[in-house]
């Protein structure tokens, strides 16, 4: 992996400059395919949360992109399904047994105790499914879709990361939303790209 930074400022005012080849592979360039980062950062004295974006359109050849979008989909379907699956089943059976221990009688009346805990209880057994079933979905799908799945990250680990992959490319934001980072998996695009950018994105030391 070759890394490059900038800060977040200084690239919503001047966009990356990409090589007009595509990123993963070196081919001409055919299509395009979308890097989205997004992360939710607190600022100021009083502790305002903000949405954090930054976005670029990466240059992809028509393989590439639909080998992006085809590693996008093979993560996130076994992802919802897993996670809306254990996580309705979790929150229903944590809701239930919260009812029976009589949990809504305590404190004010008419709450909402044993839903919130069995709300609670279901989103973190809906991840961990949606974790369990992305990576099962993955080992099936690896003679199919071959190096390409093994170079995205798992889409619970981009979540809880607030980063992005598309082939042969992923960005993060730091997590003060301050700064922007990419990684490229090829070397040379990754020098062609510390030429069209040389004094504007930095490589680490």
């Amino acid at each position: 992996m070759t890394t490059f930074y900038r800060s977040l400022s200084d690239t919503l005012a001047s966009p990356a400059v990409f090589p007009d080849r595509c990123v993963g592979c070196g081919r001409p360039k055919e299509a395009e395919s979308r890097l989205l980062l997004k992360r939710l950062v607190t600022r100021g004295r009083q502790g305002k949360q903000q949405t954090v974006t930054w976005e670029s359109a990466i240059p992809h050849c028509r393989r590439c992109a639909r080998t992006t979008q085809t590693v996008f989909l093979a993560g996130c379907v076994p992802f919802v399904v897993g996670l809306l699956g254990v996580g309705l089943l979790v929150m229903a059976l944590v809701t239930a047994g919260a009812l029976r221990l009589g949990l809504d009688e305590v404190g004010q009346p008419n709450n909402a105790n044993a839903l919130i805990v069995g709300a609670f209880a279901g989103l973190l057994a809906g991840v961990a499914g949606g974790f369990v079933a992305e990576l099962a979905a993955r080992l099936v799908l690896l003679p199919f879709l071959g190096p390409a799945l093994l170079r995205a990250p798992l889409l619970t680990a981009q979540l809880l990361s607030d980063s992005d992959y598309v082939a042969g490319l992923s960005g993060k934001l730091s997590p003060d939303g301050s700064r922007v980072t990419l990684a490229f998996t090829q070397p040379e695009i990754a020098r062609e790209f510390g030429t069209l950018n040389a004094g504007v994105w930095t490589r680490p030391a």
